[in-house]
């Protein structure tokens, strides 16, 4: 009988152990805003994957290899001078939507080691159109228990006043 008990209190011991002992875990960002303008005239403002330095403030200059081509690779600048290379994965006018992810880690300028986000406009009531931004990441800090800059927090609080500076200027421009 204690042969069969020690490996079940062996695995009973050693489990909290390995709970505490993972890595960063992934992480979502969601935001939406709703604009008091048509879809088509919303997709305009946004439909150039490097026209982000026009309709974000964080952002101040972006270079693209291949525009909206699929596998086009953009350069973006924030105002904070640190760059990030990005990759456009899925494009489509027909439903107002791309997709991309972040091609090489920049802690500087976001905590994060990885990176993929889509944003969508979608209609709305009344002639109205939502703009969703979503993305998901894992944080740049690959041990349990990151310094406070590098936590999941952090992250998420950056590329959450990302979004949210994005598409508070998207409504600007479009109302």
């Amino acid at each position: 009988m204690l042969n069969l008990l020690r490996p079940a209190l062996i695995v009973l011991f050693l489990l909290p152990a390995l709970v505490v002992a993972h890595g960063p875990s992934r992480q979502k960002v969601d935001k939406q805003i709703e604009i008091n303008a048509p879809v088509a005239k919303v997709w305009g403002i946004i439909s150039d994957f490097c026209a982000i330095k026009s309709w974000n403030p964080a952002v101040t200059a972006c270079e693209s290899d291949k525009g909206n081509e699929v596998d086009s690779e953009r350069i973006v600048t924030l105002e904070n001078g640190q760059k990030m290379k990005e990759k456009l994965i899925k494009y489509s006018t027909e439903q107002f939507s791309y997709q991309y992810m972040m091609v090489e880690p920049n802690v500087e300028a976001f905590p994060i080691n990885t990176h993929g986000a889509s944003i969508t406009v979608k209609e709305g009531d009344g002639g109205k159109s939502i703009v969703e931004w979503k993305g998901a990441f894992y944080r740049s800090f690959p041990g349990p228990n990151p310094p406070p800059e590098l936590s999941d927090e952090a992250a998420g609080k950056a590329l959450s006043d990302f979004y949210t500076k994005g598409l508070e200027q998207i409504k600007k421009l479009a109302e």
